[in-house]
C-alpha cells in the first residue's frame, strides 16, 4: 500500500509543558542557565490520515489521553530532523488540507512538538503530589488497610491526570 492511500499515519510526538509562553519564546538551547520545558510525552500517535491539518494538535493530544481542556491551549510544530521547527501556521495556508497530504511521505523524519501551558506548582503542592505518588507507588497495602477504596491501577491513573 502506498503511504498516499494510508488510512492513518503514525507519527512521532513529544509533548512538553511550560509555565508561560513567554517562556517557550525566550529559549535559549546555547544558554545552560535558562529553564528547559519539562517532556510530558515523548511517543507515536497514530493519527487518521484524512484528519485536517489545522486539527492536528487537538487529534495527536486527544489520542494521547489529554483533556480538551489542554488541547485548546496548546500549541504545536513541525520539526523535520534537525532543522529548526515550523510553527503549523507557517504550513499551509489551506486549514483543511489533510494529515496525508502534509506529512504522508515524511513520518519517518517528522516530529509533532507540542507545547501545552501548566500553571507552575506551588513548592508545596509540588511536595504533596511527589508524597502522594510516593505514597500510593511504595505503600499501597497500607493504604488498603486502612479503607482507601482505590486499588492500585486507580491510584496511578489518578496521578498522571494531574
Amino acid at each position: 500500500m502506498c503511504r498516499s492511500e494510508a488510512k492513518s499515519l503514525p507519527l512521532h510526538c513529544v509533548v512538553e509543558s511550560v509555565s508561560s509562553l513567554q517562556a517557550t519564546l525566550n529559549f535559549d538551547t546555547r544558554s545552560p542557565w535558562k529553564r528547559r520545558p519539562n517532556i510530558e510525552t515523548d511517543s507515536y500517535v497514530i493519527i487518521p490520515a484524512a484528519t485536517p491539518f489545522c486539527d492536528i494538535v487537538t487529534t495527536a493530544l486527544q489520542r494521547l489521553g489529554y483533556s480538551t481542556e489542554i488541547s485548546n491551549a496548546a500549541r504545536g510544530s513541525i520539526s523535520i530532523k534537525n532543522w529548526k521547527s515550523l510553527s503549523l501556521d507557517a504550513i499551509s495556508d489551506n486549514p483543511l488540507v489533510s494529515v496525508s497530504d502534509i506529512l504522508g511521505e515524511l513520518t519517518s523524519v517528522v516530529t509533532l512538538k507540542i507545547t501545552i501551558l501548566r500553571n507552575k506548582p506551588s513548592q508545596l503542592a509540588e511536595i504533596k503530589d511527589k508524597l502522594l505518588k510516593l505514597l500510593i507507588l511504595q505503600s499501597h497495602t497500607l493504604l488498603r488497610s486502612t479503607g482507601c477504596p482505590l486499588d492500585e491501577l486507580e491510584g496511578l491513573l489518578l496521578l498522571e491526570k494531574k
